[in-house]
């Protein structure tokens, strides 16, 4: 319970604030070590610590190594008897947990295709300016792995494949189709779906019993366990990690108080009371509440301290629950939508997307037209039954193909149905569009501001899309 004094972080992040992306969305993706599995051969069901695996055809033992971290890496793919052999060059960043099925796709990709190599490199959050200056000088990568709204800004620009210009459209019936919806613009496929994600609400089942339903009951539970010993939180109610990922979270929040992110046609809509009151309710959990430790400005901190037991609740997304269920055990880790607004009986929708596979054409990367074309074939192969499932057994993925997803569900865990029911009940697509590429620098420049209390919740977002509305007048974007 919190005394009400001035409260400190638990632990306090190097950082300083909130972190710069660039114009695209995050990753959503950070790294943490994964459990050994052993996983049988075909179609076996395997349960460790309540959490169902599925082998897909595959015998191998899985071992967790740091992936992601690694500056590069190319595969041991032979090139015996070819004439001429190629690289197919790769953009990731996978997570500690994800790569291992990464680094097994790519050595069978190699396996069945001697005369490629698959040579990868670790891009943290891949950066749009990063991507274009590549792009620009015609060395982008062959493949780029990343969030759908960055690569919707790419495609808009011309630097990736129409891929329903060169792939059958039968190849993408076997995806969910708002998989599918997420990696399309105009008519036009531009990537291939690897999962779907977005946050939820995961709750310590030793502190929070029961999942508030809405959030007059989540305040009030995370002020009865909040533990605030002469101004430090020792026991934090709840962790939003608004000023380390606001970008991203802070539009559920926006949908429940009864805002948008951008009207239909594609102008931006945040300078409205509702976003105004979203934004406000959201930092009043570390200034008025007083159940958040203020200025968590890393992810890795929060996400560290909810695994050793000293966080009721948390918002976040499959990619981390490896890390929790091994912490915590799988008897105490919850996963259920996040409560509805109490004020306005309205559920908040965090952005639900997909982390694809996207192709670069030959003039930005320098590839022939050969090996575009075999870009093309690896990218959907990171997109197969085999390496989703593998995705999932090795992290936790939600897969994009409905097969795999299907298994998923029929396994029943019920921290996985957690995230399915926000996914497929209370959930926003994450834009793919232009628009959104627009929206990342503003918000953190003026969120910064804010949460420095220079300057109030609506200049805030006056000024947010007011730089918007700039930039996209200043690059002549629809509706400007």
């Amino acid at each position: 319970m919190s005394d009400g004094s001035s409260a400190s972080p638990i632990a306090s992040s190097p950082t300083g604030g909130p972190s710069s992306r660039g114009p695209q969305g995050p990753r959503k993706r950070q790294s943490h070590v994964g459990r050994n599995v052993a996983i049988a051969v075909i179609v076996v069901v395997v349960i460790v610590a309540g959490i169902g695996y599925y082998a897909f055809g595959i015998s191998h033992s899985k071992s967790s190594g740091k992936g992601g971290g690694g500056g590069g890496g190319g595969g041991g793919g032979g090139t015996t008897g070819c004439g001429t052999s190629e690289t197919i060059t790769v953009w990731q960043d996978f997570s500690e947990t994800e790569f291992p099925a990464f680094a097994k796709a790519v050595g069978q990709y190699e396996a069945a295709n001697s005369c490629q190599t698959v040579s990868w490199v670790n891009e943290s959050t891949p950066s749009p300016s990063n991507y274009v200056t590549a792009a620009l000088a015609g060395d982008a990568p062959n493949i780029l792995i990343g969030a759908s709204d960055f690569a919707g800004g790419l495609w808009y620009d011309g630097f990736l494949v129409n891929l329903s210009a060169t792939v059958p459209a039968s190849n993408f019936t076997p995806f969910i189709p708002a998989a599918v919806a997420d990696v399309t613009q105009d008519g036009s496929i531009f990537g291939f779906p690897l999962n779907v994600n977005g946050v939820a609400m995961i709750y310590n089942k030793q502190l929070v019993p029961e999942a508030p339903t809405n959030t007059d009951q989540m305040i009030s539970e995370a002020e009865n366990i909040t533990v605030n010993t002469t101004g430090t939180i020792s026991t934090a109610g709840l962790i939003y990690a608004f000023d380390s990922d606001g970008g991203y979270r802070y539009p559920a929040w926006q949908a429940g108080f009864g805002g948008q992110m951008f009207m239909p046609d594609g102008a931006p809509d945040l300078n409205t009371s509702a976003s105004t009151d979203a934004l406000t309710f959201v930092d009043n959990f570390s200034t008025v509440y007083r159940v958040e430790p203020p200025d968590i400005t890393s992810e890795s901190t929060w996400e560290g301290l909810f695994a050793e037991g000293k966080v009721g609740m948390i918002f976040d997304g499959p990619w981390d629950i490896e890390e929790y269920v091994d912490a915590l055990g799988a008897q105490n880790v919850g996963v259920a939508p996040i409560p509805i607004v109490s004020q306005t009986g309205l559920h908040p929708l965090p952005f639900w997307g997909s982390i694809g596979a996207y192709v670069s054409t030959g003039q930005v990367s320098g590839a022939s037209s050969a090996l575009v074309a075999d870009s093309v074939q690896f990218a959907q192969f990171l997109a197969s039954p085999t390496v989703e499932g593998e995705l999932f057994n090795s992290s936790g993925d939600i897969p994009s193909l409905a097969s795999v997803f299907q298994y998923v569900e029929s396994l029943n865990v019920p921290f996985e149905n957690g995230f399915l029911t926000q996914f497929m009940d209370y959930s926003q697509p994450f834009p793919n569009t232009v628009q959104m590429t627009y929206f990342w620098d503003p918000y953190n420049t003026e969120i910064s501001d804010y949460l420095s209390g220079s300057i109030s919740a609506s200049a805030a977002l006056g000024a947010i899309q007011s730089a918007i509305i700039g930039e996209m007048m200043q690059n002549s974007v629809p509706p400007y």
